[in-house]
């Protein structure tokens, strides 16, 4: 009985040591890494391409033909507006002008000739009127004066107190002295129509002519434009980007204006042209930030700002893309010129110091099978959906999970999360988690230091199995 306490006391100290051991051996069979919630900035973004360009193109052409004589300015001259860039030899067109000019001199003439036209008859169709008048009265008092001795002679001459060529002379008298009154009374009336009439003859004649000058006068314009074209000058403040045309050279402006120059405004300001997926348009809006750099012997960072989100889409072999324009501001070296190629970050929405989470954690998966993944999630419950000060539903407010591994008891818990917005590194945490806490987002099963049936199968090629 002695040698009892001494059994017991080693009987105990070598369970202890079991136990150390087995625990020791399950602490080694998994390797895991966690992700610890904390505050930061959460900053969404959209990668593009885009192309720089300037702020608008002036294409200036040529209105007129003729062969080119003078051209001071040539690629990459700065210009000022109204600046003389070039100049047509206006020979051919100073030809016409000359002719439009005496076409004009004619038909101002024409005018001048029917208003004194006008205004003469005017001022003598009521003369005329009233002498035909006094002339149809002297022939209606001559008319009663042969008709009294036509009728006295013919009484006369039936008493038998007359001679037959007395009656005949009175009786021609007054037939004459009829057709005279009645020849009278016509130019009367003629004269009458004339003073309604005539007067609008002639209106019209001088609005006809008024036309012809008015039409003259628009050659005249014309002619005179044409001169004044062949003197072309610069329509804004800018720079040549490019000069289509030499001295000498003969352009022809028929169906089709003839460039000479491209003209951009001064290259300060510049404007991008993004493509943004489908899936991407929807996060962008009007004044967001953009940036971004340009690789040389002297890195240059530069920011910019959204100014239109086209509707119009690009379909280019089932790829649907939409037009973003930003505008972004040059550096003192000119750095950026027009037609370069740029990546451009489209700052969409950014959080500063919120709850944020690696996003290795929400993409990780617990090594369990399908259905029991899906009876630990059917067994949570998210929180709250979190909603805005005045009651609205929150932007990019999301569920997820997240897990977490006891190490004693080997079993997996789930967070159900509500997140927000991401920059493909963090996440934003809405609700569900709190500061510190600890997340899985790596766990691997190691091997023990003894022989394991199962993981000699699991790891054995399975062309090698014959079990």
């Amino acid at each position: 009985m002695r040698y009892w306490k001494p059994i017991v006391v080693l009987l105990v100290i070598a369970a202890a040591a079991g136990a150390y051991v087995v625990y020791s051996n399950r602490e080694s069979t998994f390797d895991i890494a966690t992700a610890t919630v904390d505050a930061g900035p959460v900053t969404m973004t959209i990668e593009t391409l885009g192309n720089i360009e300037p702020l608008s193109n002036v294409i200036v052409g040529c209105e007129v033909t003729g062969r080119i004589i003078q051209m001071p300015v040539g690629h990459d001259d700065p210009v000022k507006k109204d600046q003389i860039i070039c100049r047509i030899d206006p020979e051919l067109a100073d030809a016409d002008h000359q002719k439009s000019l005496a076409e004009k001199e004619r038909t101002r003439s024409l005018v001048n000739d029917a208003t004194v036209a006008l205004e003469e008859q005017k001022a003598n169709l009521p003369i005329l009127t009233e002498q035909a008048k006094q002339q149809w009265e002297v022939a209606k008092s001559s008319l009663e004066l042969m008709k009294f001795n036509w009728e006295r002679t013919d009484k006369l001459y039936t008493e038998g107190n007359a001679p037959e060529l007395e009656w005949t002379n009175a009786k021609s008298n007054h037939a004459q002295a009829v057709a005279n009154e009645r020849i009278t009374e016509a130019q009367f009336r003629q004269a009458q129509n004339n003073e309604k009439f005539v007067p609008q003859r002639l209106e019209q004649a001088l609005e006809q002519a008024k036309a012809a000058a008015d039409l003259a006068a628009a050659q005249f314009k014309t002619t005179e434009a044409r001169v004044e074209r062949c003197t072309i000058r610069s329509p804004i403040d800018g720079i040549v980007l490019k000069r289509f045309e030499d001295v000498g050279n003969t352009v022809i402006a028929a169906l089709a204006t003839p460039p000479l120059f491209l003209i951009a405004p001064s290259l300060d300001r510049l404007r991008v042209n993004a493509k943004v997926s489908e899936t991407d348009i929807v996060h962008v809006d009007e004044g967001q930030r953009s940036y971004f750099k340009v690789e040389g012997k002297q890195t240059a960072d530069f920011e910019g700002e959204i100014l239109h989100k086209r509707n119009h889409p690009e379909i280019v072999q089932g790829v649907t893309t939409y037009t973003v324009s930003m505008q972004v501001s040059n550096d003192e070296r000119r750095t950026l010129l027009p037609g370069m190629s740029i990546n451009v970050v489209i700052e969409c929405e950014k959080r500063d110091n919120v709850l944020r989470i690696p996003n290795a954690a929400l993409r990780f998966k617990p090594p369990l099978s399908a259905l029991e993944v899906r009876t630990i999630l059917e067994a949570v419950k998210h929180p709250p959906e979190p909603r805005t000060a005045d009651g609205k539903r929150m932007n990019y407010c999301t569920q997820e999970y997240a897990w977490e591994f006891d190490r004693l008891t080997r079993a997996w818990n789930v967070a159900p999360l509500w997140v927000g917005i991401t920059d493909n590194v963090y996440t934003e945490v809405l609700a569900g988690a709190e500061k510190d806490d600890k997340f899985v987002t790596r766990f691997e099963e190691k091997t023990s230091g003894g022989f394991s049936f199962k993981d000699a199968l699991r790891q054995a090629n399975p062309a090698d199995r014959s079990i």
